[in-house]
């Protein structure tokens, strides 16, 4: 994973040991590792990781919502955030931000939703 990619306040998994895992909120950067804040097992505990030991958050329904992002009533797989802002689409066959009803930003990531939410917007994306 490129460390490029994050930024503070970003959500990551991470995998220090084997059959270890936890959700982790970015709060420093630093030459060779993160601090974050964890959000899943140990809520709250402060946590430094080495990148190689970050992994992606996939994105899914409960991390859209988590997000605050809510689904439109007449589409199943379009949501919308909690300021009407953006749309996004999210499916097994592709997910991303919705401009004229096709998608203009491909997200996988909850890191990329963050970060393309706050391109887009100049607001940040946080867990509620």
């Amino acid at each position: 994973m490129n460390i490029q990619n994050f930024k503070l306040g970003n959500l990551i998994r991470i995998s220090p040991r084997q059959n270890e895992e936890g959700v982790l909120f970015i709060i420093d950067i630093q030459h060779s590792s993160i601090i974050g804040e964890m959000i899943t097992p140990r809520q709250g505990y402060h946590f430094r990781i080495k990148f190689e030991e970050m992994l992606p958050l996939a994105l899914d329904e409960i991390w859209l919502e988590r997000l605050g992002f809510y689904q439109r009533k007449e589409k199943d797989d379009v949501w919308v955030d909690q300021k009407n802002f953006v749309e996004f689409k999210y499916n097994k066959s592709g997910s991303g931000f919705l401009e004229k009803g096709h998608i203009v930003v491909g997200i996988s990531c909850v890191h990329e939703l963050q970060n393309s939410y706050s391109t887009l917007t100049g607001e940040e994306l946080l867990s509620n």
